[in-house]
């Protein structure tokens, strides 16, 4: 049977947010909080070793992540595309920029004398050059070990984190088709239980053998930040969004966030949880009442988030690296500092390297401008039953 002629495309309240904006506040909290470390500078109220800042930037990450990345995939079954069309909007998402900062990494490693000429065929910088490229860039050899603190990038922990999630989502949608979307959550909200109660008892064990280091950098623990926002994208429409709701989850967020100051490393995983909870109402309660203002200082800058994500931490080495971190600035300038140059790092990744590789994206789930066709879905193909039920 024919699949009917695409409808026109309208606008959709549901991209009317400041989800873009979110990301970048969220980046720009684990920039400063890697600055202050790192640098041993404080910034503002934030001493380091305090603890006295917003320390779930990753977490609000993959809260927003869920959302957007179940809903393309939703859209890609809903418009009878292969899962190919959806992998490939996922690879140039993220692989585009994670290649560009491998390359001029690579580029400053041999330039300034970091990595010798010979290193370069050695298995050491192969492999950290290979693990980046097959996006798993955990591996973190000895032969930068002089370079900064001795890890090029230790945040991209999250990009398989991130790449097992996007493999994972096929596997929920279909599972939402063909049950029910609250059995998939059900279903994923047990492993995602069992992920955390796993990764809270390799960190009673200290968590430093290589099946605690591999879970860490898997989407099991994780999965629950993940679930918070499939749900709340879901049901949001129905939920009550009161500010008088916003200020209690904002309580209930930081009560969790001061319970965790005082457990041990196995609890805090749990807690972390427990308090995504209000974390993900906040979440999506500022995106749909933010405002226009804020939405439009991402519609000027572009969507620098990733872009600040990745190089935040390579900005923060060369500092380091060069002595720069023993001039007399004081705390706040230095950690202005680094947040300045990272920004600059952003706004070329996003308009030399991302955005154009956005426009090759087979489809979007964000609605079509004005005057701008939708791509046609695939002819001949059976529209998925429970999609039209899945917002």
């Amino acid at each position: 049977m024919s699949r009917p002629p695409a409808k026109p495309s309208t606008p959709d309240r549901r991209r009317d947010n400041c989800f873009d904006l979110l990301r970048l506040v969220a980046a720009l909290g684990v920039v400063v909080q890697h600055a202050v470390e790192h640098l041993a500078a404080p910034f503002l109220w934030f001493a380091p070793g305090s603890g006295r800042w917003f320390g779930d930037g990753v977490p609000m990450f993959f809260i927003i992540s869920g959302g957007m990345v179940y809903a393309s995939a939703r859209r890609c079954r809903e418009q009878g595309r292969p899962w190919r069309d959806y992998l490939r909007n996922r690879l140039l998402r993220i692989a585009p920029a994670l290649y560009a900062y491998a390359a001029v990494m690579a580029a400053f490693l041999v330039l300034s004398g970091i990595v010798a000429g010979r290193a370069l065929v050695g298995t050491q910088f192969l492999g950290w050059l290979g693990s980046t490229l097959l996006l798993v860039p955990v591996y973190h050899p000895p032969l930068l070990a002089e370079f900064g603190t001795g890890v090029v990038n230790g945040s991209l922990w999250t990009i398989p984190v991130e790449v097992g999630f996007y493999l994972l989502v096929p596997v929920l949608v279909l599972a939402a088709a063909r049950w029910s979307f609250a059995a998939m959550l059900a279903g994923a909200g047990v492993v995602a239980v069992a992920g955390v109660a796993l990764l809270a008892a390799a960190a009673e064990h200290g968590g430093d053998g290589l099946g605690g280091r591999l879970l860490a950098v898997s989407v099991l623990p994780w999965l629950g930040f993940f679930l918070l926002g499939i749900w709340w994208h879901r049901v949001w429409d129905r939920a009550p969004q009161s500010p008088w709701v916003a200020l209690a989850a904002l309580a209930g967020y930081v009560a969790t966030a001061v319970v965790r100051r005082h457990t041990g490393d196995g609890a805090e995983v749990a807690v972390a949880l427990l308090g995504g909870l209000p974390l993900s109402y906040l979440v999506y309660w500022l995106a749909y009442h933010g405002g226009g203002a804020l939405r439009r200082v991402t519609d000027r800058l572009g969507d620098l988030s990733f872009g600040v994500y990745i190089w935040h931490m390579p900005v923060i080495n060369l500092l380091l690296w060069a002595g720069l971190d023993g001039l007399a600035l004081p705390g706040t300038a230095a950690v202005l500092v680094v947040v300045a140059l990272t920004a600059c790092c952003a706004l070329l990744s996003w308009h030399l390297v991302e955005k154009p590789a956005l426009r090759l994206k087979s489809y979007s789930s964000r609605p079509q401008q004005a005057g701008t066709a939708a791509p046609s879905p695939p002819p001949n193909r059976a529209v998925d039953r429970a999609g039209a039920t899945a917002r």
